[in-house]
């Protein structure tokens, strides 16, 4: 009788989070405040839409998160994992988790890539690239990607993608690239000012771009740490506001600025999690 009280309870909640999903204002995911910006950020300002891949992503995770059989085979394997694996590496397991951050056009408009754009000799380096679904959009304009992972898993997952997989001290490698990104990293890393340190090494040395994928409004949270059990980062992002575009401001001003970074272009993009049963 209790289990399928909590069963229709949680069928319920299901229904209004799917509710709430399907009547929400999908541009705010993409507007700006702009009168809280600085002109300088404004300037620097690319606009993004709502496209067919953010809905063919949506509606994949809402059919996924949907199927009862499906997430109760989940949660029971991941209660069992979840003893010995973190949650990174469990999604890598059950091949779920999946993210979606811009499809392929808005990372052409992102880049400024032109119709002469030749792909044969591009390289990429991608940190933390989790399990490449993301990597696989920016591999169609790079031929050689290479790309680091601390969950050995999802390493797994990226070779099968065909990636090559690098050690993590990215200061040690010895190519260079046409782009190096690191995407939902800076707030997941133990120490985000020596990562800092490090792309500015590896970008300066190779003359290259960086793509940046920071989550606002901030909240750290170390996974994967080196030499300690803990998910708190040995360093502290200095970062002032509570707001997206405040947050913005000082991300840009206090932090990546003082690293050696100059500002080209940015945008705002939601950054999208295949969910649970409770949750898209």
């Amino acid at each position: 009788m209790f289990r399928s009280q909590r069963i229709a309870r949680l069928l319920l909640e299901k229904e209004e989070v799917n509710d709430r999903l399907l009547a929400s204002d999908r541009s705010q995911w993409y507007s700006i405040d702009k009168t809280t910006l600085t002109s300088y950020m404004l300037k620097k300002f690319h606009q993004f839409s709502m496209d067919k891949d953010v809905e063919t992503f949506l509606n994949s995770s809402l059919e996924t998160s949907n199927s009862l059989c499906l997430q109760v085979y989940y949660t029971f394997l991941t209660s069992l994992l979840s003893v010995v694996l973190t949650k990174t590496s469990i999604n890598g397991v059950l091949g779920r988790g999946g993210m979606h951050l811009f499809s392929f056009s808005q990372l052409q408009e992102i880049l400024d890539v032109s119709a002469e754009w030749i792909s044969c000799d591009k390289r990429l380096l991608d940190l933390g690239a989790g399990d490449g679904q993301i990597t696989a959009i920016m591999a169609q304009l790079y031929r050689i990607v290479s790309v680091t992972e601390a969950s050995k898993i999802m390493e797994w997952r990226l070779k099968q993608r065909g990636f090559r997989v690098v050690r993590m001290d990215i200061c040690q490698q010895s190519g260079t690239y046409h782009l190096v990104s690191a995407l939902n990293l800076l707030d997941r890393h133990y120490n985000p000012s020596l990562l800092l340190t490090q792309l500015h090494t590896i970008t300066l040395r190779s003359e290259s771009l960086l793509l940046l994928a920071v989550v606002l409004p901030l909240h750290q949270y170390v996974e994967f740490h080196p030499t300690s059990r803990t998910n708190r980062p040995d360093v502290k992002i200095s970062i002032k506001g509570r707001t997206f575009e405040e947050q913005a401001n000082s991300l840009v001003a206090d932090v990546l600025e003082p690293a050696g970074f100059e500002l080209l272009k940015w945008s705002k993009l939601p950054y999208l999690s295949e969910g649970d049963f409770k949750r898209v």
